[in-house]
């Protein structure tokens, strides 16, 4: 399976999304930036400007409401292997975290970079969750040798997914 998402204004957004209505879009805010994400079994997607990536691992389905959390992990070549292999062992406890909707493991089709998505119930859950005793089993960033570029240091991205009408 693949995952999709761009940026952009939500009404340019709202009319590439439009004429696709059998695909379940998520859309997304943070501050002034809107996100829009989907999945789908196809290898090529729906945006001519976006990222794709492979899901690796997923738990649940995602839902229309929420708190989403995307850490952004670069990791270097030589390592992509035993990074998969330890995050894929890790995985499967998110299930026992208080207050997760849904997650994601998504490596990027072109370039060396992974996307740990969350979805929580609220952001209130995941504030619990960063100081929880779990958190530091999911700290993936831990997991690897980073980049040695500033440029492709990890960050974390939150968003609040938008209802219909807004």
């Amino acid at each position: 399976m693949r995952a999709f998402m761009t940026t952009g204004t939500a009404h340019f957004l709202k009319n590439i999304t439009d004429s696709h209505p059998t695909i379940d879009f998520y859309f997304m805010r943070s501050g002034a930036s809107t996100l829009v994400y989907y999945e789908n079994m196809k290898k090529k997607g729906i945006f001519v400007s976006g990222r794709a990536f492979d899901v690796l691992d997923s738990y649940q389905p995602m839902n229309k409401k929420g708190f989403i959390v995307m850490e952004n992990i670069p990791v270097v070549e030589d390592g992509m292997d035993i990074f998969e292999e330890r995050i894929k062992n890790q995985f499967p406890h998110i299930k026992k975290v208080q207050g997760i909707i849904a997650a994601r493991l998504l490596k990027q089709v072109k370039g060396n970079t992974y996307v740990f998505l969350t979805q929580w119930e609220t952001e209130r859950a995941f504030i619990d969750f960063q100081h929880s005793k779990m958190f530091e089993k999911f700290n993936f960033t831990k997991m690897t040798r980073l980049p040695a570029y500033f440029a492709e240091r990890p960050f974390t991205s939150t968003y609040y997914l938008l209802k219909e009408d807004e």
